[in-house]
């Protein structure tokens, strides 16, 4: 009996463990066979075991290691092409004049409105990568036409909205330059973005910005100050657009065929992301007296910050979905988990200092703003938790978050023009974005439940 298990044992392979009882069960050594075997056997499985637990670790923590550091980088750049910004019209302000800057602030203004669309057009890019052939040529045609349209609509109208905004008609044409490029840029992102190449969307990012401080020095040396600002930051933009462009020579094809229903469904919640972060302000300038709405628009500016960091957050979950759906979950609860801290620091602050963040950033003349602060902020961090449930419905098409920030949107606006003081826009904005927040979820939830039991039955 003892050379058959000799045989036996012997004949596995190579295992260390196996080689053990290869030595041990020679004939004649006096052991107990059956109660060995069982041991070691259990001790091999355990050792097994132990040893995929240890390299599946390994294997997350290199892919969240990336999901971490896609965070960190896209939120640095974010940060300093914020400080650029600041410093741009920081200087400006103390350059230009009140007068000057005035009209500087206009000229931005149309052109922020112009390029609306290059929001829509980055989502769409980041959800469907990059096209190559004569679909990308076909497709980089449009988006010139498209930015050439926008420019276009600026020069025809180049009177009447001089007249309209007390300003000159020349230079508004000359700050709009910039929209050419918008749209071609924006797709450039998108595609970089998708490839999850955080370190060049983060450095396009602080390029176009710190070209933009350039330009603003060159108001210091020109006799000219605003034509010199206007023709800078035309050329800051093509030259992003062409860096862009390089960049995305390098970016590997997309791996699917992106349906037309996607695309349409993505599009639309770029534009309800985009309507979130502008109908407030517009509806303040409508319904609020000019001081009010000036107060409310300052309060918007501090308080949309929160907003905004959803974006940055919401599109690394994004695309490290895209890349690997079967970690969804897991990206989107760390995702969440992190805004959650970053938004109770932001509203930390609001309430604590408050007073001193009004101003520090607005002044003195924004300080009856101050009592609304903390409250607004709540506002925010729903809005910023929207955001983040449409991204991940782009990522996992899953339209209904379209139905319930559709009507919640359309509700928000309708409340806010019957709202007549800074209080009530703003407990109306609290409430509301925090209604639908709820439904969003709860709406969320039962499509996800939904989706489980249809899966399920087929197999029972």
């Amino acid at each position: 009996m003892s050379k058959i298990l000799y045989q036996n044992v012997s004949s596995i392979g190579t295992d260390p463990y196996l080689n053990e009882l290869h030595n041990i069960f020679r004939p004649g050594f006096p052991v107990t066979w059956a109660i060995f075997l069982s041991e070691n056997t259990q001790n091999v499985k355990k050792e097994r075991k132990s040893t995929l637990q240890a390299a599946s670790r390994r294997f997350f923590m290199a892919k969240f290691k990336a999901f971490w550091e896609d965070n960190l980088i896209f939120g640095l750049a974010t940060l300093l092409a914020g400080l650029f910004n600041y410093l741009y019209h920081v200087v400006l302000a103390h350059v230009l004049g009140p007068r000057l800057y005035g009209d500087l602030a206009t000229f931005l203004n149309v052109t922020t409105f112009m390029v609306i669309p290059a929001s829509v057009v980055t989502l769409i890019y980041t959800r469907m990568g990059k096209d190559e052939g004569h679909n990308g040529y076909l497709q980089s045609l449009g988006l010139w036409a498209g930015g050439l349209s926008l420019w276009g609509v600026i020069w025809i109208a180049r009177q009447t909205l001089a007249h309209l905004f007390d300003v000159n008609p020349t230079l508004l044409v000359v700050f709009t330059v910039e929209v050419v490029p918008s749209l071609a840029l924006a797709a450039n992102v998108g595609m970089l973005q998708r490839s999850r190449w955080y370190l060049w969307v983060g450095l396009l990012g602080v390029l176009n910005t710190g070209f933009r401080v350039i330009a603003a020095g060159g108001a210091l040396w020109s006799g000219y100050r605003l034509t010199a600002v206007g023709i800078l930051e035309g050329i800051a933009a093509w030259v992003t657009w062409y860096v862009s462009r390089v960049m995305t020579k390098h970016v590997p094809l997309k791996g699917e065929q992106t349906s037309s229903g996607v695309i349409v469904g993505t599009a639309i919640v770029g534009i309800i992301n985009v309507l979130f972060a502008l109908v407030d302000g517009l509806a303040a300038k409508y319904a609020l007296s000019p001081i009010a709405a000036g107060q409310y628009t300052g309060l918007a500016t501090i308080g949309h910050s929160l907003q905004f960091v959803s974006g940055s957050l919401g599109t690394v979950m994004l695309t490290a979905i895209l890349a690997e759906p079967i970690h969804r979950y897991r990206y989107a609860a760390m995702t969440v988990g992190m805004y959650g801290i970053l938004a109770a620091i932001g509203e930390w602050l609001f309430t604590v200092y408050g007073h001193n963040l009004v101003l520090m950033v607005l002044g003195k003349s924004f300080f009856p703003v101050v009592p609304w602060l903390a409250e607004y902020g709540w506002g925010m961090i729903c809005l910023g938790l929207l955001n983040m449930a449409m991204l991940y419905s782009v990522a996992q098409r899953r339209w209904e978050v379209i139905l319930t920030t559709g009507i919640g949107l359309l509700y928000w606006i309708w409340a806010l023009i019957h709202d007549h003081t800074l209080g009530r826009f703003v407990i109306s904005t609290t409430h509301i974005m925090f209604a639908i927040m709820c439904i969003t979820v709860i709406a969320m939830a039962v499509t996800q439940v939904f989706e489980m039991r249809l899966k399920v039955r087929p197999q029972t």
